[in-house]
This record gives C-alpha cells, sequence and structure tokens, in this order.
C-alpha cells in the first residue's frame, strides 16, 4: 500500500448505528426488503488485551483512544444485500461512544462507517500512522482485525478497514449467501 486511497479498494460494509436494534432491523427487513438479520445482544470485547511483541495473542479486544477498553458493549444486527454487509450497531455500555455520539433518537438507523478489507492489517497501520492519522478504535473480533479512522469532519463518517483471518474466508458469507437465495 502507497496512497491513503489504497485502504478504500475492497469496499465491503456500511455500518449504522441505532437507539433500538429490533426497529432498526424491522426496518430493513420490512421497508428495505432485506432477509432476516442476524441479532446478537449484548456483544462484548471488553476487558481483552491487545497483543505484545512476546505474546502475539488471537483473542477478542478493543483499544479505545489509545487505552484498552476494560467495557465494551454493543447489540449489533446483521444481514447482507449480495456481497454488501450492513451492520446495525446499538451502543449498550463502556467504551462506546464513538457509537453513541452518532445515534439519532427515535430514527431508525443513521450511518456511521463504511467498511472496506485488506489483506494486512499490519500494512495498513503503517500506512495509516505515514499519513498521520490514528485508529479511534481498534481490535479482534474472532477472526476480524479492525480500525476505525475518525474522517467525520472531512468526510461526515467513520471508515473501518478490516482484516480476515485465513484468506478468502468471509464472515460474512453466510449472510451473502442468505441474501442471494432469497433473490432466487
Amino acid at each position: 500500500m502507497r496512497a491513503f486511497s489504497d485502504l478504500f479498494r475492497d469496499f465491503i460494509q456500511l455500518g449504522y448505528v441505532t437507539d433500538d436494534i429490533d426497529a432498526a432491523a424491522s426496518y430493513l427487513e420490512s421497508s428495505l426488503g432485506t432477509v432476516e438479520c442476524v441479532r446478537h445482544y449484548k456483544s462484548s470485547l471488553g476487558g481483552g488485551r491487545p497483543p505484545s511483541a512476546d505474546e502475539p495473542g488471537t483473542s477478542d479486544f478493543v483499544v479505545v483512544d489509545g487505552v484498552p477498553a476494560d467495557e465494551w458493549v454493543i447489540d449489533v444486527a446483521l444481514v447482507n444485500a449480495g456481497p454488501t454487509n450492513i451492520e446495525i450497531i446499538r451502543p449498550v455500555g463502556g467504551a462506546v461512544a464513538l457509537y453513541r455520539r452518532a445515534v439519532r433518537p427515535g430514527v431508525p438507523a443513521t450511518l456511521h462507517h463504511v467498511a472496506f478489507r485488506v489483506a494486512d492489517f499490519d500494512e495498513a497501520s503503517a500506512l495509516v500512522t505515514r499519513s498521520g492519522k490514528s485508529w479511534a478504535q481498534y481490535g479482534r473480533s474472532g477472526p476480524i482485525r479492525f480500525g476505525y479512522l475518525d474522517l467525520t469532519a472531512e468526510l461526515g463518517h467513520f471508515v473501518e478497514i478490516m482484516e480476515y483471518a485465513g484468506e478468502g474466508t468471509s464472515p460474512f458469507a453466510h449472510l451473502e449467501a442468505a441474501s442471494n437465495a432469497s433473490r432466487s
């Protein structure tokens, strides 16, 4: 990766925030015609620690504004429209202000971030640093390493960068298959 725009080559997700995960999921299903959203309540990455030089680590964790979060809890609903993943996040507790600040109460969902896949998160992190930026939040959730860039001043939203462990595998593949099957 040479240019900052190299981070934006593999679009994968639209991310929204809400104050009511069930109402937002129902909106996608009934008004936009998606298949049923997969909901996860009280998902937590808090309390984990990022890997060190001595221990590469594979456990889940999140770092917010440079500090490992002791508590970080969200509700999430996921669905695909073909290859595009749609994620809805409801901030629940802990270090989730990154999401909470964008919520518009009573509105089904508000655009929060767009996400792109990279092959090498460490390489993406080095490019972010060389560009004079830093991750507002980064971590690991299962097979996904992720980081959020705060580009709200420039673009009006965050940009999430993700790397999937295991080349060629997508943690969203089952959601894409369900979306595609509904079109048959």
